[in-house]
């Protein structure tokens, strides 16, 4: 019994916290589409398209620098759950989900 008592509390320990997920809506032509951060991945993935992401330091409150196949953008926060990126000369601008 003891044995499994120890077995169970190193297990348990051992278990890294997960990354947060983010998600925010973001106006596109009149309609709030999601954006999906997961840290744990390292991914963003907006209108389908999955991009790789790095913490970019310099990108408002906090942001990442999303890259897929040559292609990237920064995905930059404000106060008060807000965001926006530019991505092929459209800005857009996003409010995290609650």
């Amino acid at each position: 019994m003891k044995k499994l008592l120890l077995i169970a509390l190193v297990l348990g320990s051992s278990q890294a916290e997960a990354a947060p997920t983010y998600t925010y809506l973001c106006q596109d032509h009149g309609r709030k589409l999601p954006v999906k951060i997961d840290e744990s991945k390292n991914t963003l993935t907006w209108k389908g398209t999955v991009y790789s992401i790095k913490v970019k330091e310099d990108c408002g409150r906090y942001g990442w620098r999303a890259e897929k196949d040559g292609v990237g953008f920064d995905f930059c926060t404000a106060t008060q759950g807000a965001a926006d990126f530019e991505l092929n000369g459209v800005t857009y601008v996003c409010d995290m989900k609650r």
